[in-house]
């Protein structure tokens, strides 16, 4: 028995050792490794939709996917390094905790006269998403990436 308990502790004690030189002889990261890592965004999602009209735009790791009929495929493509680093810029002034609490400014949506939006935030943590809005009338404080995602949308179609 005291045979087998040496053994096992030998076992672990040299595999603990062997996973510590691999980490040690594995690269330290280098600048435009780190820059990369600073300008990736948790996923982003805008829908608008009435009952005629839908579009869910996503957008993850540099990549869109976009949705134009409910229940259809999505359309993904690559999103150029200019509208990223716009996209990354736009993202750092949304606050997430606040977008639940963003008031609309028109009410178009509650007679048809546009479609209901909404904005998603998907972080490792949690998720965030707004109250609802008028499409093509977001709030203030989110206006600008939604028209970024918007047009980053219309030029992949």
């Amino acid at each position: 028995m005291k045979a087998i308990t040496v053994l096992a502790s030998m076992v672990v004690v040299f595999s603990s050792c062997n996973c510590q030189k691999t980490a040690a002889e594995q690269p330290k990261a280098t600048p435009e490794k780190e820059m990369v890592t600073q300008q990736t965004i948790p996923t982003l999602e805008y829908e608008e939709s009435t009952r005629g009209f839908f579009r869910s735009i996503t957008v993850v790791n540099q990549t869109v996917a976009v949705i134009s009929v409910r229940n259809g495929e999505a359309k993904t493509t690559k999103i150029s390094d200019t509208d990223w680093k716009e996209l990354t810029a736009l993202y750092q002034k949304v606050n997430n905790e606040n977008l639940a609490g963003l008031k609309a400014p028109t009410e178009k949506r509650f007679y048809d006269g546009a479609p209901i939006a909404r904005l998603r935030v998907m972080t490792k943590e949690k998720e965030f998403e707004s109250a609802p809005f008028d499409g093509g009338f977001p709030p203030a404080e989110i206006e600008q990436i939604i028209n970024k995602l918007i047009a980053i949308a219309d030029k992949q179609q």
